[in-house]
This record gives C-alpha cells, sequence and structure tokens, in this order.
C-alpha cells in the first residue's frame, strides 16, 4: 500500500509545498518594497463613482456621505445604480446627494448593473476619463480617488485599492474575516504589485479608465464578476496596479452562521472560475511564456488558507502514517510554510491582538470550510444571491 500511495502523496505534498512557497515569495514582495505615495499631478481626471446598489435603503446615505468627503482635487460624481430595487435606495441615495440610476431589467445581477452603468457612463459622459467603483456597504478612505488619479496619471488603465475589514473586535467570526481579507486583499496584492504581476480585482475600491473599458469591455456577469474581468484583463495584456496607500472598508458578519452565507456564495464563484478559466490561462501561459498570465492562473487554483491548511495536514498525516518520509518532510514544511505566511502577513498589517486569538479556531474553520467546499464542489452550494446577514 506504501509503495501504491507514494508518488501520489509525495506529488501532492510537493504542490502543497510550492504554494506554500509561493506565498511566502509574495509576504517577502510586500514587506521589502517601500512605500510609496505619489503624487498626483495636474491634469487631474475626472470621475464617475459607481455605487452598484440593490436593496441598500439602509447604509447608502453614509457610503454617498462618505464619498462626498473625499479629499480629491478634481471633479467626480458619484452615481448610485439603484438595481432593481424594492426599497427605497434610490430616495435615500438621492436625499444623501448621489446622482440615482434605476435599473429595471431581467438580467440582475451586480457584473450586469456596472456593465449597464459603464455603457450609461461612456454615452452620457463623454467628458469622463475615469470610473471608480464601490460598494454600497463599503466606506472609502479620503485619499481614495487621489491615489486612483496617481496611477491613472503614471499610466495605469486599471487600479485597485486594499479592501480592508472594518469591525475586527466585533466577535471571533468578524477577527477571521479580518485575517481572511488581509492575507488574500492586502498582503497577495501588494506582493503581486511589487514583482510587477497584475494585483487583481476585489469588486470595490477598483478605477478604470474610459479608453480601458472601450478596449476591453465589461462582460462579466457571474457571481464573480471581478475575477472574471480580471481574466480578460490579463488575457488582453492589461496589468491592475495596487494603490496600497488607499483603501474600502465594510464589516463583516460577527456569527460564523451569517458569515457561512456570505462564503458559500463567494467560495462558489472562485470555484466555478477557476475550473473555467485556469486550464486555459494556464496553457496559454506555458505557449507565450507569460508569467502575468501563468500567475493570474495560479492565484485561481490556490485554495482559501482553512482548506489549504485542511489539505497540508491530511497530507502530512498521510505520509507519515504510510512512512513515506520524503512526503512527510514536503508536507511538514507546507505546512510551516503556511504558518509563516498567516503570522507574517498579519504581522505586515499590523492586525490587532483579537485576530490572532481567534487563530486559536482554526480546527473549527477547517472543519466548516471543508464541509462548505464539499457543498460547492459536489454542486450542492445554492449559486444564488442571498442578503448577508449583519
Amino acid at each position: 500500500m506504501r509503495r501504491l500511495a507514494s508518488v501520489p502523496v509525495t506529488v501532492a505534498a510537493a504542490a502543497l509545498a510550492g504554494v506554500s512557497a509561493y506565498l511566502l515569495g509574495l509576504l517577502a514582495a510586500a514587506a521589502s518594497a517601500r512605500a510609496r505615495t505619489p503624487v498626483a499631478t495636474p491634469p487631474l481626471p475626472s470621475f464617475v463613482v459607481l455605487v452598484p446598489a440593490h436593496d441598500e435603503e439602509q447604509q447608502i446615505g453614509r457610503t454617498v456621505a462618505a464619498l462626498a468627503g473625499l479629499a480629491y482635487a478634481g471633479g467626480w460624481e458619484t452615481v448610485v445604480v439603484a438595481d432593481n430595487c424594492a426599497d427605497r435606495t434610490a430616495e435615500a441615495a438621492g436625499a444623501a446627494g448621489a446622482t440615482v440610476w434605476e435599473r429595471r431589467d431581467d438580467q440582475r445581477g451586480k457584473g450586469a448593473a456596472l456593465a449597464w452603468a459603464f455603457g450609461r457612463v461612456r454615452s452620457e459622459r463623454p467628458d469622463v476619463k475615469a470610473v471608480a467603483v464601490v460598494d454600497a456597504d463599503c466606506i472609502p478612505s479620503p485619499n481614495l480617488l487621489e491615489a486612483f488619479a496617481s496611477r491613472l496619471g503614471a499610466g495605469a488603465a486599471a487600479v485597485q485599492s486594499d479592501y480592508v475589514v472594518s469591525n475586527p473586535a466585533d466577535s471571533p467570526a468578524s477577527a477571521i474575516r479580518f485575517a481572511a481579507f488581509a492575507l488574500m486583499n492586502t498582503v497577495r496584492p501588494r506582493g503581486k504589485d511589487a514583482l510587477g504581476l497584475s494585483c487583481g480585482l476585489l469588486g470595490t475600491g477598483m478605477a478604470f479608465t474610459t479608453d480601458l473599458l472601450e478596449r476591453v469591455p465589461w462582460d462579466a456577469f457571474g457571481i464573480t464578476e471581478d475575477g472574471e474581468y480580471h481574466v480578460r484583463l490579463v488575457a488582453a495584456g492589461e496589468r491592475v496596479v495596487f494603490a496600497r496607500e488607499a483603501s474600502v472598508s465594510s464589516p463583516m458578519p460577527t456569527s460564523f452562521g451569517a458569515s457561512e452565507v456570505q462564503q458559500t456564495r463567494w467560495e462558489g464563484g472562485r470555484f466555478a472560475l477557476a475550473l473555467r478559466h485556469a486550464p486555459a490561462l494556464m496553457g496559454s501561459a506555458l505557449c507565450r511564456r507569460d508569467t502575468a498570465r501563468a500567475n493570474a492562473a495560479l492565484e485561481l487554483a490556490i485554495p482559501p488558507q482553512a482548506m489549504l491548511l485542511g489539505l497540508n495536514g491530511a497530507t502530512w498525516a498521510c505520509a507519515a502514517v504510510l512512512g513515506i518520509r520524503p512526503a512527510a518532510r514536503l508536507a511538514a514544511a507546507a505546512l510551516a510554510g503556511q504558518l509563516s505566511f498567516v503570522l507574517g502577513g498579519l504581522a505586515l498589517v499590523r492586525a490587532p491582538a483579537r485576530v490572532y486569538a481567534a487563530l486559536l479556531l482554526a480546527p473549527r474553520l477547517v472543519a466548516r470550510k471543508l464541509a462548505l467546499m464539499t457543498r460547492v464542489i459536489t454542486g450542492r452550494a445554492s449559486s444564488a444571491w442571498i442578503r448577508t446577514p449583519r
């Protein structure tokens, strides 16, 4: 049995050790990159800031008010896209001072709403050269547009800001989400940007030139519309740059049950995206010897940290029980590498103590994540949009 299992277990351990090495490489690049705050120089672009909103009456006013308070010397217009709303989102957004575009269409979802709004910006605001997207439950840092303008002025066509959790101290569930966001949305994009790779899109806190939207039209309509569009950008030879000094922040659910509703939608979308695009993207990368495409394909294939921990632990246990020493050593190295990435990443972002304490729940999180991913892989997880309980 040991001889039969030796090759697949060793290959699995080597692959997982490779993932840990890759993550540590991004961490090292992120930590060594010097913080720079480019200055936006005249002429400053004017922005339309799109806020896609579906039944967000309770919080849309807060987001619009925060956007009105941005520190930016150029002009901008906040446009709330009230998409198929059944509440008073449009009225609340208008009362807060935003321009409101109401959309009624059988093609639902954020991706469809953005495609509609991008087209309307190009036709009705021809003088506008850049479009930003901020979700209705997010609060931008005051320098958001200034950071976007500095990158666009330096030649970038697509920019992504940091995306952080605003309530890590509220509960263990929100503390864990802070950790996940910090590693996925801060450390990895910062490292990729430092290495000259495309940092990816996070769905909110992102900006594009209207020229880019003309060259590579937005046609991403799935659950992970940001990931879909990023694949198109990379395939078209475009790079998304990271504005590390700016951010958007959002509160996360304070219970694990509510958080699972959100994660089921995200992980289901990511899994479908990886199946659909990662093989072709990697094949294209190998044919073209394109590092950017290879990296984008690899990013799609890397599982969440909790699932990665479960895979690392299971591989090490299997190798140890069967006495496959090379595989056991590789799996142990993968586990050590993952732990170093997590702790090093949290140190880099100066995570609060509550976040480190929440990591003690790792065994519970692994069990929940494996159960969630089993439902996703077997098609038993709903792909429909469900409002996340807060």
